[in-house]
Formats: C-alpha cells, structure tokens, sequence
C-alpha cells in the first residue's frame, strides 16, 4: 500500500538531482517572479510591459477607439485559445502514452501500490501532465479576464467611475495586468516542460536544460 517507495525505486543518484533541482527552480523561479513584481518592478521586463498595458487601458477606457479595443482583445483571446487548446491535445497525447506503459487494467494497482515495468517513467509522464494541466488552468484564467475586461471598455468612462465610487482606470488596469500576468505564467509552464521532456533521455541533459532555462528566462525577464 506504500506507493511512493515503489514508485521512485528505480530512481538514480541523478534522477533525484535533476528531479530536485528542477522543483527547486520551478517555484524558485516562481518565488522571484512574484517577489520583483511587487518590490522591484522597474528591473523587470514584466514589470516594463505591465506599464505599457497600464498606459493601454487608460488611453482606450470609457468606450473609445473600439476597433482597436476589439482586435486588440480578439488577438489576445485567439491566442491564449490556442496555447490551452495545445496544452489540452499534449495532454491527451500524455496520457495515451501513460495507457501504452501502463495498460487500464493495471491502472488501480500502479495507483495504489506503484506497480509498473517502468515506475519512472509513469512518473515522469505524471509531471508533464501536471504541468500542462497548470498552463491550461493559466491560459483560460488568462481568456476569462479578457472577457471581462471586453465588456467593462465598452462601458463610458462616467459609468464605470459612478460604479467604483471613483476613478476606475486603475480598477480596470489591474484586471489587465492580472490577465498578463496568468498569460506569462502559462507560457513559463511550457518552458519547464522542456527539461522534462529531456529527462527521458537523460537525467544529467536534463539538468543542464533546467539551468538553461533557467538563466535565459531570468536573463530575459532582467532586460528591462
């Protein structure tokens, strides 16, 4: 009934290195992305292209320049649409490759015991799957803000101010930036899959691909 042991028996020295570092960096990575953007915005390129959206939204409220609002939202909505519709097909390719190694009818007794010719890489699997379901959960939050927001900019300004009890651009900018911020989380998820994805070729590529990305997304999102 002991799963976790069987599950991480075949597990080497550098399975569980790559493994550890890779959790590490993951919400690592995660913890510096939300520490710089709430005290050291100005050094990030987020934190840049937040303002810019910021700046977006207080020149396009109150019901101006609706073309633009509309094909500005439309894009932003087709293209989050297409990166969780993605997430969801690798998701099922995931799991069709999970039934070819773990077959259904061994499916509660790998569950509960961790049976399987091949536990590690069940697992694996598992993670990939659970990484693509978090850029999914990201990418549909990110469409679910969008909608919102598509509706508030069609409402004039003295409405929306009436409604807030004040100035509402900054109620309406932070729902922009939230829905910016669930878009670049949800791209982040699939940079990480690529160390995964090397792991089932090797644990050691799959660290050196962990402290890739690592350094190019922090170098990335240090460009300010």
């Amino acid at each position: 009934m002991i799963i976790f042991p069987n599950w991480f028996a075949n597990f080497q020295f550098f399975d569980w290195l790559a493994f550890a570092l890779f959790i590490t960096g993951l919400f690592g990575y995660r913890y510096f992305l939300s520490f710089m953007l709430k005290r050291h915005s100005h050094q990030l390129f987020l934190g840049k292209l937040q303002q810019y959206r910021r700046a977006w939204i207080n020149s396009h409220s109150g019901g101006k320049d609706q073309i633009i609002v509309v094909q500005t939202l439309r894009n932003m909505i087709m293209t989050a649409s297409f990166m969780a519709s993605t997430a969801i097909i690798l998701i099922m390719g995931a799991f069709n490759l999970l039934r070819t190694i773990a077959p259904p009818e061994m499916a509660g007794n790998f569950f509960m015991t961790g049976i399987s010719q091949q536990p590690i890489e069940v697992f694996k699997i598992l993670i990939i799957i659970l990484i693509l379901s978090y850029s999914f959960f990201n990418f549909t939050w990110h469409i679910r803000e969008v909608n919102y927001m598509s509706m508030v900019l069609n409402v004039s300004k003295e409405q929306l101010d009436e409604i807030e009890g004040g100035d509402s651009s900054e109620q309406i900018a932070k729902i922009f930036l939230t829905s910016g911020i669930y878009f670049s989380l949800g791209m982040r998820g699939y940079y990480f899959l690529i160390p995964l994805l090397i792991w089932f070729f090797s644990p050691v590529l799959m660290i050196s691909a962990t402290l890739l990305i690592l350094y190019v997304l922090i170098r990335r999102d240090l460009a300010a």
